[in-house]
């Protein structure tokens, strides 16, 4: 996942003032540079968190399909 030599695209948001304020403390505290920059990091947690859950998701059906076809195999075994 690289996203600092892409081309950037302006996306315009509408945000409730208090994630405001507190995107402001975050960057008055030093956290973030600014508003843009705490705001890409939250992004990138959303996709990187996306993904996770979709390889979890993929990794649990697995998990259920192999047992499924074992309980199969051992039910014939008997």
């Amino acid at each position: 996942m690289v996203f600092i030599t892409e081309i950037r695209k302006i996306i315009p948001v509408a945000l409730p003032e208090g994630l405001v304020l507190e995107l402001d403390k975050l960057v008055k505290e030093g956290e973030f540079m600014s508003r843009s920059e705490a705001l890409k990091f939250g992004a990138r947690l959303v996709v990187m968190m996306s993904r996770r859950i979709h390889v979890r998701t993929e990794d649990y059906a697995y998990e259920e399909i192999k047992e499924g076809v074992l309980r199969g195999k051992r039910a014939h075994v008997s």
